[in-house]
């Protein structure tokens, strides 16, 4: 099953806008549709989402994204080599909420 090209960009679109809403929203839309998406993908958003996360100023959208991030890991799509940006992010810098979605990923992918 694939959420289709239209679909995809949006979703990109969301995760890139300017407007942190957005960011949380289209991050909130991949945990919801996490069974329709195919292999490219959540490859595709994998990686995109790995170098947001690196990226985002906003707390809530930051723990949405590596929400959003562990989800797509439960698909069994996701290779170490789609989150290697995080490896970039310092722990101690992390708000609360976001530890545990980082721990996760950390755990399993390096």
């Amino acid at each position: 099953m694939a959420v289709g090209d239209e679909n995809l960009v949006s979703i990109v679109r969301g995760l890139t806008s300017s407007h942190p809403d957005a960011r949380e929203e289209a991050s909130e839309t991949i945990c919801d549709w996490l069974n329709s998406f195919d292999r490219r993908e959540v490859r595709l958003l994998s990686a995109l989402l790995s170098s947001l996360v690196v990226l985002e100023s906003e707390s809530d959208c930051r723990e949405s994204e590596l929400n959003a991030l562990g989800g797509l890991t439960e698909t069994g799509f996701v290779e170490a080599e789609d989150l290697a940006p995080l490896k970039q992010i310092r722990r101690d810098a992390l708000e609360r909420a976001e530890v545990d979605h980082f721990d996760y990923l950390a755990e399993e992918y390096f």
